[in-house]
């Protein structure tokens, strides 16, 4: 009797043991979509401080990402739903000048990057 209850012992804490080993290890995946916009103009210089646009028709509205790039010319956008973005960068000291592009974050946890050159 003793080593049954030792046998059924074992068992339920080895199953124990393994049903909490999965549960804390579960496919909780970064579905994030992690996407930079390097903005340039025409003559390769990276552009500070210009504003850039994310646009992309849903089924349930347009969504938009705006950002602002930094000193190095690039401008980040964390998405939680997956889509594929058109891009406008301005900059506002030169209000003519526009740059055009296409950002595809259709991938979770994944990261793209585009170079869009303004003119």
């Amino acid at each position: 009797m003793k080593t049954f209850f030792l046998k059924i012992t074992a068992f339920a804490f080895t199953a124990l043991l393994l049903l909490s080993a999965l549960s804390t290890s579960s496919c909780k995946k970064d579905k994030t979509c992690r996407g930079k916009v390097r903005v340039l103009d025409t003559g390769g210089v990276v552009v500070g401080n210009a504003k850039v646009k994310l646009h992309a028709s849903a089924v349930g509205g347009d969504v938009v990402y705006e950002s602002t790039t930094d000193g190095t010319g690039y401008a980040s956008f964390e998405v939680k739903l997956p889509a594929i973005f058109d891009v406008v960068a301005t900059k506002a000291t030169y209000p003519s000048w526009a740059g055009n592009g296409v950002l595809r974050l259709d991938e979770p946890g994944k990261e793209a990057e585009v170079t869009v050159t303004i003119q």
